[in-house]
């Protein structure tokens, strides 16, 4: 059987988003596969996973927003900015609440700048930034604009605080609670992290990995998103004679009164992502991405 769609699956702690990606490999047959969005191998919770043509959509994935549980702990400062590096600096924990609620208003549905962090897999002259901290070096880089859409605080017990974090593609959630902790005269690292959400994937709709491993192939195929559900573009139909043509790529002029981007639909098969632009009295149809494979 072919496979093709997302496959919402939970990463639990201690494997790789890799790892991940080499098990559903073996459970769906399959050497095409791609995921959307690395999770740290000590974080848990939705791993969007692209099977067969849907590999093509990963970009467009990492471009939906995340939602993240995490808890940052107070005193302490780590080398990685989370419970599993290196201790560097100790400081008395400054508990005030209520400076913590007014400090995150200024992060709060805001555009912020954040530096990467040293361990993180961005790249820099061609190296990873965590293979230059590995070796004691610490590289300039740049800071980079994302969008916290939402930051709300849980709750507070010992010297923890829980937040539900809404983000932008590319937010460093310990990068985030450091930046809160100093704000507010603390130093902390980020102690847990999960992923509850992610563009419309949810954590209480995801996969284990030992439920996939039971499944036949049927089941297997009931658990994968189809392709044409992941864009919320609006949907044309367009006449079943057309289909050979615009399955093909080729551009062709309509006599239609709509533009932009669109599901296109030919016999009511999905055959990928178009845009109406205009052409004199008529539009023209040009295909972004066909999905349609006559072979499968």
């Amino acid at each position: 059987m072919n496979f093709n769609g997302i496959l919402n699956v939970y990463k639990p702690k201690g494997f790789t988003s890799r790892d991940i990606l080499n098990i559903v490999r073996k459970i769906y047959k399959t050497k095409k596969v791609g995921h959307a969005g690395t999770l740290d191998p000590n974080a848990t919770g939705v791993l969007p996973i692209a099977i067969g043509s849907a590999t093509k959509l990963v970009d467009y994935i990492q471009t939906m927003g995340k939602s993240y549980i995490g808890e940052m702990a107070l005193g302490i400062n780590t080398d990685t900015l989370d419970i599993w590096g290196k201790s560097i600096e100790s400081k008395e924990i400054s508990l005030d609440k209520n400076k913590f609620f007014e400090v995150i208003k200024k992060y709060d549905n805001k555009k912020i700048m954040q530096l990467p962090p040293m361990y993180s897999a961005l790249k820099k002259d061609g190296k990873r930034l965590y293979e230059y901290a590995r070796a004691g070096i610490e590289v300039e880089r740049e800071e980079r604009e994302v969008e916290i859409y939402s930051l709300i605080i849980l709750n507070f017990y010992d010297n923890k605080i829980r937040f539900e974090v809404s983000c932008s593609k590319g937010t460093y959630i310990r990068t985030l609670f450091n930046d809160i902790a100093s704000d507010t005269n603390n130093l902390s690292y980020m102690s847990s992290l999960c992923r509850n959400k992610y563009g419309m994937f949810k954590i209480e709709d995801s996969y284990s990995l030992e439920r996939l491993k039971t499944f036949n192939e049927d089941e297997l195929q009931k658990t994968l998103t189809k392709i044409e559900d992941i864009f919320q573009y609006e949907r044309i139909d367009f006449d079943k004679k057309y289909f050979k043509h615009i399955s093909n790529g080729l551009r062709k002029t309509f006599d239609i009164d709509r533009e932009g981007v669109f599901k296109i639909y030919c016999n009511n098969i999905f055959i990928g992502i178009g845009e109406l632009i205009s052409a004199e009295d008529k539009k023209l149809l040009k295909m972004k991405n066909i999905f349609y494979k006559s072979n499968e």
